[in-house]
């Protein structure tokens, strides 16, 4: 783990290999799926024998925003966001990298990425940027889950030690200006991995030109007890893992750590002085 921090340290990015059992990425595809049908049968349009196809069957109907919002929504309904965050090495590793005290954002919107995005559509087929623009503290860190991931679908490409650059001036949704000369890396990443990534780190979206959809889950993590360096007061985050101190606190009750919310007066002994027996 010490390795891992390293890497992220040196480089801005590292790839977590082999930490969500493939299980749980399959039925994330299958949930994602079975809503896309409940909307499609809501609309009464016809349903496709595949992921995708019933993708394309919807977005006749309804924008793209509004169902990676509504397959994000059903994704944490269903306690599937829970389940990746309880992966035993994703997990160490975060506490490793963040701390114990750790939370997911919920407001996050499942990206789909597929054949029909033009290249000058920036909401689906991004431009370098940092994550910092959108409100993400230094305190967090921005994981990419791949779901539905295929040869030739393409992953998103990264600026190599773009984090040591601080925060890029930036105008319409990209930088205006980066330097001359940069190393990028395009990641190499399958399902059952994560590619995490600090705020700052400069990153883009590789264009899908494969005949079915890409999905994959960009989910802000941060510990909450740190300071907040962006806009993470804005939007809502889900607590997945918590410290001694801060349990020991929950229970306790109250500022004052007064004993008396967990247990009766008449429970506690030699208390203000009282020896008895």
């Amino acid at each position: 783990m010490i390795r891992t921090s390293e890497n992220l340290y040196k480089n801005g990015f590292l790839i977590l290999n082999n930490c969500i059992d493939q299980k749980i990425i399959n039925n994330i595809a299958k949930k994602i799926n079975e809503t896309l049908l409940k909307e499609i049968i809501r609309l009464k349009l016809k349903k496709k024998k595949n992921l995708t196809d019933n993708f394309n069957q919807l977005i006749k109907k309804i924008s793209q925003f509004e169902i990676q919002k509504k397959l994000s929504k059903d994704l944490i309904d269903a306690n599937l966001i829970d389940k990746i965050f309880n992966q035993k090495k994703l997990l160490n590793n975060l506490i490793s990298l963040l701390g114990p005290d750790l939370s997911y954002m919920a407001d996050f919107e499942v990206a789909i990425s597929s054949k029909v995005n033009k290249v000058n559509d920036y909401y689906f087929v991004k431009k370098f940027h940092q994550e910092f623009w959108s409100g993400m503290g230094l305190e967090s860190l921005q994981l990419w889950i791949p779901i539905n991931l295929k040869k030739g679908m393409g992953t998103i490409e990264i600026i190599k030690n773009s984090h040591e650059w601080g925060h890029i001036p930036h105008q319409n949704r990209e930088p205006m200006k980066l330097p001359k000369k940069y190393k990028t890396y395009k990641v190499n990443i399958k399902p059952g991995s994560v590619a995490m990534m600090s705020a700052l780190t400069l990153h883009k979206t590789i264009k899908n030109n494969h005949n079915e959809i890409r999905i994959a889950l960009p989910i802000t993590v941060r510990n909450f007890h740190y300071p907040n360096y962006g806009n993470s007061d804005l939007f809502n985050f889900k607590k997945f893992n918590q410290s001694f101190f801060t349990k020991f606190r929950k229970k306790l009750g109250n500022s004052q750590l007064t004993a008396f919310r967990t247990k009766s007066i008449n429970d506690i002994k030699n208390l203000n002085g009282d020896h008895s027996s």
